[in-house]
């Protein structure tokens, strides 16, 4: 299997320190995980490394993170499967690239921050092959959040509660003045989906059961 993410999934697990538990989670060494080959100069500038990343050792654990992923080639991608994604507003280039190089292959997986972009493959005309193409194997970052709750809820909780700042809906879910139930959670991170399940069609991948 191999998982692409995006740049502002990869920020929000690091500043949450979940990076580790993801990729462990879904049983796949950093490797075979690709990302933008911009991420690092973009995510940990060299000028000012903290502009992103809310600590010091967020953005270390990224660096570590991102000198073993593998890094997007443009150059792989077919253009009659990338130009048409390019020409669709609220699809970004970084977007458009991780969804170009995962149509094709039917083992890889999309977990992605940008719910704007997944709305407008959606509705993107010109876009039914490479719509069809990845129905099922994207994850938004509530929807990767509902498999990790099942694997080490307190854990999840207590990585998210200790950064408040790092995602508002999150946040609401596992709770600001006090820790929300599993439940409760369990709830919140459903309607987050469901919802956005309704505006991105078959797009998504299926939630876990205990959800």
């Amino acid at each position: 299997m191999t998982l692409f993410i995006d740049n502002d999934a990869l920020l929000k697990l690091a500043n949450y320190d979940l990076l580790d538990i993801a990729f462990t989670m879904f049983n796949i060494p950093p490797q075979d995980v690709h990302v933008l080959a911009t991420a690092k100069y973009v995510l940990v500038p060299a000028k000012d490394r903290l502009r992103h990343c809310k600590t010091e050792e967020a953005a270390y654990r990224l660096e570590h993170f991102l000198s073993k992923a593998t890094k997007l080639d443009v150059d792989s991608v077919s253009s009659e499967v990338l130009d048409p994604l390019f020409a669709i507003p609220g699809i970004d280039p970084g977007e458009a690239l991780m969804l170009a190089m995962a149509a094709p292959n039917p083992d890889s997986y999309i977990i992605t921050g940008d719910k704007r972009a997944l709305e407008a493959l959606h509705g993107g005309k010109g876009l039914d092959t490479i719509r069809g193409a990845l129905a099922g194997r994207l994850l938004s970052l509530e929807l990767l959040f509902q498999f990790l709750i099942e694997g080490d809820f307190e854990k999840v909780q207590a990585c998210v509660r200790s950064q408040l700042g790092v995602d508002k809906s999150l946040t609401i879910a596992f709770g600001i003045s006090a820790p929300a139930s599993l439940e409760s959670v369990r709830e919140a991170l459903n309607s987050y989906v469901e919802h956005l399940r309704r505006m991105t069609g078959a797009l998504l991948h299926p939630s876990p059961t205990s959800s």
